[in-house]
């Protein structure tokens, strides 16, 4: 990586950074990736590492931010070619699944260790959530246009979706001593996933 070359600035060198570490983190996890590995896959000086990151938390967080975008964008594409409401709440929930076992993938973590990162990217979820929150409601929105969905308060009953979607994630990983999901894991969460989303349209289609 050589920073003089023509048109190479700060920024292409941080992307280069966050791609690097989400190759490193997805196949060791963030547990057992060092910032030195990660300094040597991009022949950079360890220094010149925690120039750009202070840590290796951060340097977690600016991943899981990158992974994000790209969840919003490819999911904001679905909902663009799809047309019934019933169908993109199905979707979304199901690309949803697919972001997170990649996020907890990237991380294997101990749940020991998850307490003492959470707090360096809390924000990063949080905006995360607001962000999904605006999704949501406008499927929601699409399914009230076309007299689908009853909803009196979309903002409320889209949290409530996103949170009980958060308790099935949950339920798979909470007997678990790392939060690294395994494909038949998955395979029953994606099931359980689909059946709980087909319950809660059904829901959404009675007026209050």
């Amino acid at each position: 990586m050589n920073s003089t070359k023509p048109g190479f600035d700060k920024s292409d060198k941080v992307k280069l950074i966050i791609e690097a570490s989400q190759r490193r983190f997805g196949l060791y996890g963030i547990e057992k990736t060092s910032m030195r590995e990660i300094a040597d896959d991009l022949k950079l000086s360890k220094a010149s590492l925690y120039y750009y990151f202070p840590d290796k938390e951060s340097l977690y967080s600016a991943v899981v931010k990158k992974e994000q975008a790209e969840f919003l964008d490819k999911i904001s594409e679905r909902i663009l070619s799809f047309n019934e409401p019933e169908q993109l709440l199905l979707e979304y929930a199901n690309a949803r699944l697919s972001y997170f076992r990649t996020l907890l993938n990237l991380s294997r973590l101990r749940f020991e260790d998850y307490s003492d990162l959470k707090p360096a990217f809390r924000e990063t979820i949080q905006l995360f959530k607001e962000k999904e929150k605006e999704i949501i409601i406008k499927i929601f929105e699409k399914g009230m246009s076309k007299g689908i969905f009853f909803i009196n308060d979309p903002d409320s009953t889209s949290s409530l979706f996103l949170d009980l979607l958060k308790g099935l994630r949950i339920s798979v990983v909470n007997d678990k001593k790392t939060l690294f999901i395994e494909q038949e894991e998955f395979a029953k969460l994606l099931e359980n996933t689909h059946a709980f989303t087909k319950i809660f349209i059904n829901g959404l289609k009675f007026k209050h």
